[in-house]
């Protein structure tokens, strides 16, 4: 009896040791955007403080130059940046028509957010990809994933933003330099490349470069529509978190691809997406990951 009972155990615990971990890639957006100036060198640095936190968020706009620079609007959002006339709106300030010698001028970090009041104000400027790959490294910081958002739309083209293969080819071109300079970050590896813009996503596959692509949508989720006029199934699948369903998971989850919701700001919520089984979450408030279970 007792050397059945022996055997019982034992059984019981191989299987809970042998049983795989599952992992869940927990992305600050923009940085911290609830906690600190969004899409900051500080908020980025912050937020890899928090060791729940697998992948950096960030958007990227091009400059009049050719520069990469880290901002979700390509414009100066008046809501968030000082603009000092008034008479303009922020959408008038294109970061496509100014040098980033110029946009560093205007602060966008201590007018604060109206929508996140208990951001830390400090003074930002809209820092360059290169300059937060180059923060990690003289810091010390540990090297994250690197989830970046072209901004790309058809109605923006060379108004707000160069067209797809343009944009794609200097964000290829980048990745590909700060590799070389940064062997330790393994970015080919540790970066995925996400849009709106379907047009982006295929100039980017075009290039060959190895990182996975990422469709991002905010309309009813259809994901085998989308991906049908893609052209080809993406890696990540990132809808509004209010799109998810079982169904839109299974889908997803049968021909391999992930699912990673944006932005979910409430710990409940969060959970009820991780019991389903999404492979990811997208917050504004990355401390908030260490109530999660899974």
């Amino acid at each position: 009896m007792k050397h059945s009972i022996l055997v019982l155990l034992s059984s019981i615990l191989l299987v809970n040791c042998t049983r795989p971990v599952r992992t869940l890639d927990l992305q600050g957006h923009r940085g911290a955007r609830g906690l600190f100036p969004e899409n900051s060198l500080l908020g980025f640095e912050k937020t890899l403080g928090f060791s729940e936190v697998s992948t950096l968020e960030l958007d990227l706009c091009v400059t009049a130059d050719g520069a990469l620079v880290i901002s979700h609007d390509p414009w100066l959002n008046e809501h968030i940046c000082t603009i000092t006339d008034s008479s303009k709106e922020g959408s008038a300030y294109s970061l496509y028509k100014m040098t980033y010698d110029s946009i560093l001028k205007f602060d966008c970090g201590t007018k604060g957010h109206p929508d996140f009041p208990k951001q830390q104000l400090t003074f930002t400027s809209k820092p360059l990809l290169k300059d937060l790959i180059a923060m990690i490294d003289e810091k010390g910081l540990r090297w994250p994933n690197f989830n970046i958002e072209i901004k790309s739309h058809r109605k923006g083209d060379n108004i707000y933003h160069p067209g797809p293969k343009k944009y794609a080819d200097l964000v290829v071109v980048a990745l590909n330099e700060l590799n070389e300079a940064y062997p330790e970050a393994d970015l080919l590896n540790n970066v995925s490349i996400q849009s709106f813009d379907l047009r982006v996503l295929r100039e980017v596959r075009k290039t060959a470069l190895p990182v996975r692509l990422g469709l991002i949508t905010d309309k009813t989720a259809a994901p085998a529509i989308e991906m049908d006029a893609l052209g080809f199934p993406v890696d990540i699948y990132s809808p509004s978190y209010e799109l998810v369903t079982q169904e839109l998971i299974s889908w997803c989850h049968f021909r391999q691809i992930a699912v990673i919701p944006w932005t979910i700001n409430d710990v409940s919520e969060m959970q009820k997406l991780v019991d389903m089984g999404v492979d990811g979450i997208i917050s504004d408030y990355p401390n908030k990951f260490k109530a999660l279970v899974y």
